[in-house]
């Protein structure tokens, strides 16, 4: 049977109506108990796994939902280059994986803090001398997420801005299923990867830091990487290292700005801060699902799913899933294990976890830094497959 057979009237959930929209989270939880393989008739038809069991598995079995034809439902552009190495499965994926693994240890991310705590500190100073409500995600989020990318990849400032606002089109346009369009900002994105690459091989920097250079002095199994692997290396970057971030980063600080008490307990206790920053990731992940695709007749949870077709990991849901972790729904700020998989899991697990967190401690810090923190206005929220809050304003003046 082949998924376009299954009857659309027949779907379990729609990640496009305007109910689940509202409250993804509560949605997801319906779900996940009545059919936690749930069947969309959307975009030519797919399941998604609601259950942490179930999205592990699949996560760990590349043989059988293989990331080589599809990654977000609905399909963005696919001509041009190779994500890489999102786009491969192991043993293929492991030859990108480790040139690119040195560049986001934890050693390489602290050398990068005291500019990036820096940068947190001019932006943060620009948004408190507003006189009034201040543009969180406009104002902060969105340049501290492309000053952290143009640090990773030496951009000068106006390739940063550039690439920010080219990776903010395209993936509005993938989301509103606008292909032409996402299909010519995708090939600016690809030029901008590949112009890049040509001036790097040109006039190499340092190889210890900087990841084009680096990566091209690299010689990985089976031979020096082509260019054209090199830009599909920095393609994934370009969109991968800025959009999803702010996200994370616009939610982390509506949550501090709506909950007084948890700006008091990171204020008092340090030691609150680890698993703080781990359950902010566990409740707020930025990239609610990335798909596969089934390449053979399978089954998860009892439920039969054919060759062919797509399969959404819905990590927001098993994030939340009760099995796996105690009052689910809530945000417990000393949660103990807390085993999310907000980066995945498997051997596609994103790279950017130390990253990720030295940008949430330093976001965190400036904010407690404020005079005041308070939500104006109803923020916008991210919609599938994204999670989170995309813009935000906020007032950091003292309350009389």
């Amino acid at each position: 049977m082949a998924a376009s057979d299954v009857d659309e009237l027949t779907q379990d959930w729609d990640p496009a109506d305007p109910a689940t929209q509202a409250d993804y989270p509560a949605a997801h939880a319906q779900v996940r108990q009545r059919t936690p393989v749930a069947w969309c008739g959307r975009w030519g038809g797919f399941y998604t796994l609601m259950r942490y069991d179930d999205v592990v598995q699949a996560s760990r079995d590349p043989e059988t939902f293989t990331a080589t034809r599809m990654t977000v439902i609905p399909s963005s552009p696919r001509k041009g280059l190779p994500r890489l190495p999102l786009q491969k499965d192991p043993p293929e994926s492991n030859r990108f994986r480790k040139g690119l693994n040195p560049f986001f240890k934890e050693n390489r991310i602290g050398a990068l803090e005291p500019q990036l705590v820096a940068l947190a500190d001019r932006l943060m100073a620009d948004l408190k001398a507003a006189p009034a409500a201040a543009d969180f995600s406009g104002g902060f989020a969105q340049p501290f997420t492309q000053g952290t990318l143009g640090l990773l990849l030496g951009l000068d400032p106006d390739e940063a801005l550039e690439i920010g606002r080219l990776s903010h089109a395209y993936v509005e346009a993938v989301q509103g299923e606008d292909l032409e369009t996402a299909g010519r900002l995708s090939r600016e994105v690809d030029g901008f990867a590949i112009r890049l690459v040509a001036d790097r091989l040109r006039q190499p920097r340092d190889p210890g830091t900087d990841i084009v250079s680096g990566l091209a002095a690299t010689r990985p199994e089976g031979g020096p990487y082509t260019d054209e692997e090199l830009a599909g290396m920095v393609r994934l970057m370009l969109i991968g290292g800025h959009v999803v971030p702010r996200n994370f980063l616009c939610s982390v600080a509506w949550h501090m700005a709506t909950h007084p008490g948890h700006v008091d307990l990171l204020r008092r206790d340090p030691e609150a801060w680890k698993p703080f920053i781990e359950e902010l990731l566990r409740f707020y992940p930025a990239n609610q699902a990335l798909v596969r695709v089934a390449t053979r007749d399978t089954s998860l949870s009892g439920v039969a799913i054919p060759e062919g077709c797509p399969v959404a990991l819905n990590f927001l849901s098993a994030n939340r899933d009760e099995a796996v972790f105690e009052n689910a729904m809530e945000f417990v700020p000393d949660r103990s294990p807390n085993r999310h998989v907000a980066f995945g899991i498997g051997p596609h697990m994103c790279l950017g976890v130390a990253l990720a967190k030295a940008q949430t401690r330093i976001v965190l810090a400036a904010l407690l830094g404020c005079d005041g923190l308070a939500v104006v206005g109803t923020p916008t929220r991210a919609k599938w497959t994204e999670f989170g809050i995309t813009a935000l304003t906020l007032d950091l003046r003292a309350r009389a």
